[in-house]
């Protein structure tokens, strides 16, 4: 009785953490390469054009299941066709959406975030255009959605959230 008793008290211990563990995972796994490829695309379009390009939220909602995105996000008339992003998987669960901004304005003055964990990252001003790129997932469908952030004055990925 008592091993048993110890057992389930170690589980009520282990098992949130390895569930929370499990969201993180599923949502990184699908937003490291999403906004690897958007960024890429981004840059090429900048090169090709000498801006980048505004995308909205597609999906338009992130979801715990998978969303088909063919005939969404890579529909003949998006930004996401209109750069080429070919994504790793034609179902996501997270939102992506992409800000840009002319040289010398001020990026956090458009930045969305509740969070301002990252805006500590933002310069007042660029000297030249600029973009960002977030990413918003629900892994676990209570609307409290993780935020990924990525920026073309930071390429590192920044977390928010994570795991919610």
């Amino acid at each position: 009785m008592i091993a048993v008793a110890i057992i389930s008290v170690l589980a009520m211990l282990v098992v949130p953490s390895f569930i929370r563990e499990s969201r993180k995972t599923k949502s990184s796994t699908e937003v490291t390469p999403m906004l690897a490829e958007l960024a890429t695309k981004e840059q090429q379009y900048k090169q090709e054009t000498g801006s980048f390009l505004d995308a909205a939220a597609c999906p338009t909602t992130p979801s715990q299941s998978e969303q088909d995105i063919t005939s969404t996000c890579l529909a003949s008339t998006t930004a996401w066709t209109t750069m080429r992003v070919q994504p790793h998987s034609l179902k996501l669960r997270c939102r992506y959406t992409i800000k840009t901004g002319a040289a010398a304005t001020n990026p956090s003055s458009t930045t969305p975030l509740s969070a301002a964990t990252w805006v500590q990252s933002v310069p007042s001003s660029q000297a030249e255009s600029w973009f960002y790129i977030l990413a918003e997932c629900d892994a676990n469908g209570n609307g409290t959605y993780a935020q990924f952030f990525q920026a073309s004055w930071d390429t590192r990925i920044q977390k928010y959230n994570e795991g919610e």
